[in-house]
């Protein structure tokens, strides 16, 4: 159940398409007289000449006639269902991406006109090459759009051509209007008001129970003389079905005050406890996206500090070093201190900064806490750097493998107070397990196991790394079993934690599926119910790490996906749940 897909649930697109690098601000195509697509003197269905008379004469208030509303879910709503319909709000037009822009003029197009005079994007055939002069004549009429801001666009637009690359298939006949669309969206209500617009509401339903509504998109359309509509704004709302319940004891919480960044996009992480205070951290994964420090007071779940950083971080790049809050960039560390306050600014040695380019095999870095020693891995293997004399050693090499695959060290972090670093293998396919340097001994064991799914930048306190219900191979019994594991970093201890009710195998899991703190850790299990999902079950579990004590299922949540936060120094777990926005909440448990 990979993250990616659990996150997007809820979600349902049609002819889904690459959006990577559609959100450029700076270069515009302007809307010019070029040639008009075959047949098409002005785009998609015009009204006749006196449309304008019949226009101001039209009755304000629902509209009840079915062939009207026909026919607006044609022209307007259906085709809009995958593009217009994925935005979660917007107030102008010109907030509509424009690759949603181009894929609405593609589906209206191919519609009415087919794909016969279009030309194929290589003699190859696959992609067919949709002019952008089509897609702007279509972007006026609908969106009253002159211009498509196309700035840092990438495939499917091709600058070269001035064109989009698009191979999405068109359905045929399209549905009634209260039907329901493919994806079981029908338009429910249709109101013309007194200032000239027109507000509609498209309904969506479950796929699975037909008679339940999952959530509402109203749009509100501006009519023009001739009685044309152009789209001018459009929200969801999500309604609450109460299907999601919670048991055990906890303290819930709407979300977290004061944070305004969607959590159900992975965006936030806990990288530790600062002061009674959680150091959070906001690393968007959308390019171009701004990362962030929070502190926020676990009481009452509300954000005391807020610093926007002006680098794109990734979680694992933001880590405590004892009482500092370390931010990894790629020429330097930048420290804060526990309210965040600039402390200093610490350039990384040249030959680890030479080394940090994307043109180069580099598996991060890592500092001690005294700033004596640096860890960094490069092509050869992990090293480790003095910094008080520049000198530095091989710990361990990167290992070739079978089939002549190099397996590199990634995500370097010293660990058991300094005395080992700790390194994630990873290959072509993803990790296949962890090196562990012990730096007194001058030793590196290799740890295989199940121990291969997570990866050692998701490491936020010097205790141990926990594997859950992950699957591994014993070679004397040639089976495959699935064990929960603990790797005690001190004494590196590999320790067995049966469980009682262990639930799925995960051995594809979201990192938030699991958390180490200072002194307890907690995992998430799960049952799923691939026939109903609004029976699938989410349990926390609580381990303590000085009596290796075992809690299965203190808090058990019905029907939504459910991530833990952290964990807190006195065992407390900051746990959030979500199935969509209207019943979605942020908890900490009591004890």
């Amino acid at each position: 159940m990979a993250k990616a897909m659990i996150r997007l649930i809820g979600i349902l697109l049609i002819g889904a398409v690459c959006l990577a690098g559609c959100s450029g601000n700076s270069v515009v195509a302007p809307a010019s007289g070029g040639k008009e697509p075959p047949e098409m003197q002005q785009p998609a269905q015009m009204l006749s000449p006196d449309a304008g008379e019949e226009a101001a004469t039209r009755p304000v208030g629902e509209i009840t006639d079915r062939t009207e509303l026909q026919k607006l879910w044609e022209e307007y709503f259906f085709d809009a269902v995958s593009n217009v319909g994925a935005i979660r709000e917007f107030n102008s037009a010109r907030e509509i991406a424009p690759l949603y822009v181009a894929m609405f003029a593609w589906y209206k197009y191919v519609g009415e006109y087919g794909t016969e005079s279009l030309e194929p994007e290589s003699e190859d055939g696959g992609n067919l090459v949709f002019p952008l002069e089509i897609v702007l004549e279509y972007a006026r009429h609908y969106f009253d759009l002159a211009e498509l801001e196309l700035s840092g666009m990438e495939h499917p637009y091709d600058p070269q051509r001035r064109a989009f690359l698009f191979g999405m298939g068109v359905s045929g006949m399209k549905p009634a209007y209260d039907s329901g669309s493919p994806v079981g969206e029908k338009l429910s209500k249709v109101i013309r008001n007194s200032d000239g617009t027109l507000t509609a509401v498209i309904t969506r339903y479950h796929y699975l129970h037909k008679d339940r509504r999952e959530l509402t998109r109203t749009y509100t359309l501006k009519e023009r003389e001739d009685g044309s509509l152009y789209y001018l704004s459009g929200r969801w709302e999500y309604i609450n079905n109460n299907l999601v319940s919670l048991s055990g004891e906890y303290r819930r919480f709407g979300g977290i005050a004061g944070y305004t960044g969607n959590m159900e996009e992975g965006d936030l992480s806990m990288a530790g406890e600062m002061d009674g205070k959680l150091l959070l951290v906001h690393a968007p994964y959308e390019k171009g996206k701004k990362s962030a420090l929070l502190l926020a007071d676990p009481a009452v779940m509300r954000v005391e500090k807020n610093l926007e950083l002006q680098e794109q971080l990734r979680a694992g790049d933001v880590r405590l070093l004892g009482e500092k809050c370390a931010v990894f960039l790629q020429d330097k560390i930048v420290l804060f201190d526990k309210s965040l306050e600039l402390m200093e600014s610490v350039p990384l040695p040249r030959p680890i900064k030479d080394k940090n380019r994307p043109d180069k095999v580099f598996g991060g870095y890592n500092v001690t806490a005294d700033f004596q020693q640096m860890a960094y891995a490069d092509e050869v293997g992990v090293k480790l750097y003095n910094l008080a004399d520049g000198t530095e050693k091989l710990l361990a090499p990167s290992e070739r493998i079978p089939r002549s695959i190099i397996s590199h060290h990634r995500y370097p972090r010293f660990v058991a107070g300094g005395r080992k670093v700790i390194t994630t293998m990873q290959a072509y396919e993803g990790g296949r397990g962890y090196m562990v340097c012990n730096l007194a001994e001058g030793t590196s064991t290799f740890y295989g196991h199940s121990l291969q799914d997570a990866f050692t930048d998701v490491i936020r306190y010097d205790t141990g790394l926990l594997e859950v219900n992950s699957s591994s191979y014993n070679q004397e019994e040639n089976l495959s079993e699935i064990k929960t594991l603990y790797l005690d970093f001190a004494t590196e201890e590999i320790k067995e934690i049966a469980l009682a009710e262990p639930g799925e195998d995960q051995s594809r899991r979201p990192s938030d599926y699991c958390y180490v703190g200072p002194n307890h850790a907690a995992f998430i299990t799960y049952t799923w119910d691939s026939n109903d999902n609004d029976q699938s079950m989410f349990y926390l579990n609580h381990l303590n790490l000085d009596t290796f004590t075992l809690e299965e299922r203190i808090i058990a949540v019905k029907a939504a996906h459910t991530y833990i936060l952290g964990v807190l120094p006195d065992g407390r777990i900051v746990f959030w749940y979500f199935l969509n926005p209207s019943e979605s909440g942020v908890c900490i448990t009591k004890r």
